[in-house]
C-alpha cells in the first residue's frame, strides 16, 4: 500500500471518530443525546457518550491497522464485535453499535476502492455489504425485529444501496445551505431534515412503530422548510425534543448517519473540527 493510501485511511478513520463527536455536540437534537439534555434516553449522558465515541476512535484505528496490513475481512469483522463487546462491557449499553457497522464498512471499503473517488467508495461498499450480509447470521435485535416486522431495509438496505441517505441527499443538503449561508449550524440542520426523511430509522420504528416514523419523517420536512426560510430552528428542535421525549421518540438511525456525514465533510476537509 503506498503512502497516500495509508494516510488517507488513517485520516478517514480520525475524522470518523471526530464526526461522532460532531453529532453528539450539534444541539438541539429531538430525542437524542446533546449538550442541552439526554433526550429520550435516561439511561445515556454526554460523558457516557464521549466515552463510546473513545472505543469507537480505538476500534477505527485498529480497523485502519488491519487494512494497511491486507488482513481479510474476517480480521476486520472480528475487530467490530470485539468494540462491540467493549461498549457493553465498559458501558452496559449498544450506544454506538450502528456507528461501529457504518464506519467500519465505510473505511474497508475506501481501502478497497484504492482512492477516495465517490463512486469507487460506493461501488466497493455495495460490493462488500452484499457479501457480509449474504453469509451473516441474524441476531435477535431490536433492529433486526423492526426490520422484519415492519419489513423495511433499515441499516442493511443503507449499506447494500451504498448509503444513498449520506450520498444522495445529507452531504447534498448540507453542501447548498453552507453556499448560501455560510453557517455550519444551520447547514447541519439541514443535513439532519434530510435524514429524518430518508433514514429507515429502526431505532424510531422499535419505540413508534409506523405512527412514529411518519411523525419523524413530517418534522424533518418542516425543519428542512424552516432551513429555507431562514426560521428559527433551534426553538423547533426544541420542541420537537419534548414531544420526543414525551412520545419516547427516538432517531439514533438519523444520529449514526449524521455522524458519518460529519466525518465525510471533515476527511475532504469541508469542515473543519469543532474546537
Amino acid at each position: 500500500m503506498n503512502s497516500s493510501c495509508r494516510s488517507g485511511l488513517d485520516g478517514l478513520a480520525a475524522a470518523l471518530a471526530a464526526g461522532a463527536m460532531m453529532e453528539l455536540r450539534l444541539t438541539p437534537k429531538p430525542g437524542l443525546v446533546d449538550l442541552m439534555d439526554n433526550g429520550s434516553h435516561p439511561d445515556l449522558s454526554v460523558p457516557i457518550m464521549e466515552q463510546s465515541i473513545g472505543i469507537v476512535a480505538r476500534y477505527l484505528e485498529e480497523i485502519a491497522a488491519s487494512l494497511r496490513a491486507d488482513e481479510p475481512f474476517v480480521r476486520q469483522k472480528e475487530i467490530a464485535i470485539r468494540a462491540e463487546r467493549r461498549l457493553y462491557a465498559e458501558l452496559g449499553t449498544n450506544t454506538h453499535k450502528g456507528y461501529i457497522f457504518l464506519s467500519g464498512m465505510l473505511l474497508i471499503a475506501r481501502h478497497h476502492a484504492g482512492s477516495p473517488d465517490e463512486s469507487a467508495v460506493r461501488s466497493a461498499l455495495s460490493a462488500i455489504s452484499r457479501a457480509f450480509f449474504a453469509t451473516a447470521e441474524e441476531h435477535d435485535t431490536h433492529g433486526e425485529r423492526a426490520r422484519r416486522q415492519f419489513g423495511t431495509g433499515g441499516i442493511v438496505g443503507e449499506a447494500v444501496d451504498a448509503y444513498p441517505s449520506l450520498f444522495e441527499d445529507a452531504l447534498p443538503a448540507f453542501r447548498r445551505v453552507l453556499a448560501r449561508r455560510a453557517c455550519v449550524t444551520t447547514a447541519s440542520f439541514a443535513m439532519m431534515a434530510r435524514l429524518m426523511q430518508t433514514i429507515d430509522d429502526t431505532t424510531t420504528l422499535h419505540r413508534g412503530g409506523i405512527a412514529g416514523l411518519a411523525r419523524v419523517r413530517r418534522d424533518g420536512l418542516a425543519l428542512e422548510q424552516l432551513v429555507d426560510e431562514d426560521g428559527d430552528c433551534v426553538a423547533f428542535l426544541a420542541r420537537l425534543n419534548d414531544d420526543y421525549k414525551r412520545l419516547n421518540l427516538t432517531i439514533g438511525g438519523v444520529a449514526d448517519m449524521l455522524g458519518i456525514a460529519f466525518g465525510c465533510l471533515l476527511a475532504a476537509h469541508e469542515i473543519a473540527p469543532a474546537g
